[in-house]
């Protein structure tokens, strides 16, 4: 983009603080849109495109090398045009000047202005209301460094203590469950991955858990440590104490709005508010990824929902808007999908529980169906529920489980959510058909067949 002053041809400056997956998709957004915007990428830490699970994927042997789990060298950065500050510390952002002081690699005070800002700063490794006493034996993961210490205490640990029942928790689980140690998943709600899924689903991932013997305590908050200075220590619990000799805490990322909190208009969770643009209060600065809350479908709320597919579509918007390209940012459904204990879980939309809290009457229905025909040896089970509001007969939530990766299945029940489609319209969409593959209605039209026949069965 440019702009033309007293007949000038001007270029557009573009500021991004944060490197990771957001400010990096907008930075490449930029460049790609219009190579002459200058665009300067400032990141505190001295490593960037890090993908935080990075851990669970070398556990898995799934990657040689932690350091491997990276898509984009700041060396490739620069070949672009994009001006990269690692090690570097954004400490003051003056909107009024457009201009941003931060500290360099060697602690030098130095500015930079911007016509345009984009805050990418991402979410706190983790935060909770406990006193963590030692990063030794209680600690958080999420930057390269973090997890390089913390693959090798897992690896000295004889006992552990894993604090959250969310995707990062159980993936631990699953990665340490042969690993020849004493493993406890410790959960405050009453089922796992609860913020994804049903009753129905939690309990056969949970029942995975106990039969791989992972400790298992749900409904349980953990409330302190003691004798931390000896190597096998206490993890207090509302119920029980266990004893273990490293804990990690995988629950509340939680925004981090700490340059900006004072000038910029923030929502009542702690993120900043934008408009559909990727807009904050201040018209020349923009936010994307972990520190803002997204509009979720048939929510009368914007959620805090720390995931990537949302961080990367919200930086796209943000770069188009920054150029001067209108783009709005859709609702986002939530969609996930894992593989854990040999099983691939899918999740998008409400689960039915949080469907009621929103004040929809649902419908909903969960059954498990063979994937292929019966003549063929390989036989694969998917289990399926699907969430209707009642009257409308419109999908809100679908959920997935199978040893068969039906991951693809939840980006068709996504799209069916985001499109108002319909129990009728399920049954009769046109999804392929092959004898050696699946069965000539497919697991999704099947799911609403059979809840089709049972709501009109005489």
């Amino acid at each position: 983009m440019t702009y033309l002053i007293e007949g000038r041809r001007t270029l557009v400056k573009v500021v991004i603080i944060g490197a990771s997956h957001g400010g990096l998709q907008a930075a490449l957004t930029l460049k790609k849109l219009d190579p002459q915007t200058e665009v300067v990428l400032i990141e505190k830490r001295s490593e960037l495109s890090f993908v935080s699970s990075g851990i669970i994927l070398r556990m898995n042997q799934m990657v040689d090398e932690l350091d491997n789990v990276r898509y984009l060298t700041a060396e490739e950065l620069s070949k672009k045009g994009i001006v990269v500050l690692l090690n570097t510390m954004v400490t003051t952002i003056q909107p009024e000047k457009s201009t941003i002081i931060y500290e360099d690699d060697a602690k030098k005070t130095c500015k930079v202005s911007y016509d345009k800002l984009i805050l990418a700063t991402g979410s706190n490794q983790f935060s909770t209301n406990l006193t963590l006493p030692s990063k030794d034996k209680v600690t958080v993961f999420k930057s390269y460094s973090s997890s390089v210490e913390v693959l090798r205490k897992l690896e000295q640990a004889r006992s552990i203590s894993i604090i959250g029942g969310g995707y990062i928790g159980v993936e631990l689980c699953d990665a340490l469950k042969e690993k020849g140690k004493e493993i406890h998943l410790i959960e405050s709600a009453g089922s796992v991955l609860f913020r994804y899924l049903d009753k129905e689903l939690s309990s056969l991932i949970e029942q995975k858990i106990v039969d791989s013997g992972v400790k298992l305590h749900l409904n349980e908050s953990v409330i302190g440590f003691s004798d931390i200075e000896e190597e096998s220590f206490i993890t207090q619990t509302t119920n029980e104490e266990i004893r273990n000799d490293y804990v990690i805490v995988a629950v509340n990322a939680r925004p981090d709005t700490t340059l900006v909190k004072e000038f910029l208009d923030l929502n009542a969770n702690g993120t900043i508010r934008v408009n559909e643009h990727m807009q904050t209060s201040d018209p020349n600065i923009f936010a994307l990824g972990d520190v803002i809350s997204y509009p979720v479908r048939n929510s009368y709320r914007k959620s805090f929902i720390p995931l990537v597919n949302n961080v990367v579509r919200s930086a796209t918007v943000a770069a188009m808007n920054v150029l001067g390209h209108p783009m709005k940012y859709n609702m986002t459904q939530k969609t996930t999908a894992t593989k854990i204990f040999n099983n691939y879980i899918a999740t998008t939309g409400l689960t039915e529980v949080e469907a009621k809290f929103e004040g929809i009457e649902v419908e909903s229905i969960f059954l498990t169906l063979p994937s292929q025909l019966p003549y063929l040896k390989l036989q694969e089970e998917v289990h399926i529920k699907l969430v209707f509001e009642k009257g409308t007969h419109n999908l809100i939530g679908g959920q997935l489980m199978s040893e068969k990766d039906i991951t693809q299945s939840i980006n068709t029940l996504s799209l069916a959510i985001d499109k108002e489609t319909t129990l009728e319209e399920l049954v009769t969409m046109d999804f392929y058909f092959n004898p050696g593959i699946n069965q000539p209605m497919g697991i999704i039209s099947r799911a609403a067949y059979e809840f089709l026949i049972e709501k009109y069965r005489v």
